[in-house]
């Protein structure tokens, strides 16, 4: 039960901060931005997210609690041995898979106030959900197939800097849950005994992680 205290815990001081209770409206702030992500395979990729939130003031000028909607790309690429099924020969390929993730996220911020500009750090976590997962079309059978669990919880932590309605973000994601899985249902069709050099083999179980650098704008 480790793993899941990070989480637990900031989802007890959020909902703790809640229930001291809201000061005024709040504000809903809509973003997206660019992604790079570590899904476990030999080279990390480029995705894209967008979210919307709600800020929830606090009588405190320094914490604040939000939550948001958000959904994220999270791609990667292995160099892959696949077999062809005319010449029967083994080419490398790049398997790359693109996981599209909804997640609904919670927050505890801080932020300096008094400033013309604002800067904020935060933690926060997310019960991420796959909605799908896609692999680039493969020149034949995989010698070794991979896939992902449907559920993750990740912590965040993250700083932003707001002018005015507009916000700049830089946040880090880590997966607490394993979710490499060696997918054992195909035939190995293509049969290496190693992998060429320069290649690394997945680790099954690997945790996910996710840095993200955005803008968004608060209504």
């Amino acid at each position: 039960m480790t793993k899941f205290r990070f989480p637990l815990m900031v989802a007890s001081i959020l909902t703790v901060v809640v229930l001291m209770g809201a000061s005024t409206v709040p504000a809903v702030q809509i973003y997206g931005g660019w992604t790079r992500s570590d899904v476990g395979l030999q080279d990390k990729g480029d995705g894209f997210f967008v979210g919307v939130g709600n800020e929830i003031p606090l009588a405190s000028r320094v914490f604040d609690v939000s939550y948001a909607l958000e959904y994220v790309q999270k791609v990667g690429s292995q160099p892959t041995f696949f077999s062809d099924p005319v010449e029967g020969i083994f080419p490398i390929t790049d398997a790359k898979v693109t996981l599209h993730c909804v997640q609904p996220s919670f927050f505890l911020g801080a932020r300096v106030p008094d400033l013309g500009f604002v800067p904020r750090i935060y933690v926060g976590t997310s019960i991420v959900l796959k909605v799908s997962e896609e692999w680039s079309d493969f020149p034949g059978q995989a010698n070794i197939e991979w896939g992902y669990r449907n559920t993750d919880i990740v912590g965040h932590v993250g700083v932003s800097l707001g002018v005015g309605p507009v916000t700049v973000d830089f946040r880090y994601t880590q997966g607490f849950i394993g979710q490499l899985l060696h997918d054992n249902t195909q035939p190995l069709a293509a049969k290496a005994e190693t992998p060429p050099e320069g290649v690394h083999v997945p680790e099954e179980g690997a945790k996910l992680t996710t840095i993200q650098l955005g803008a968004g704008f608060t209504f």
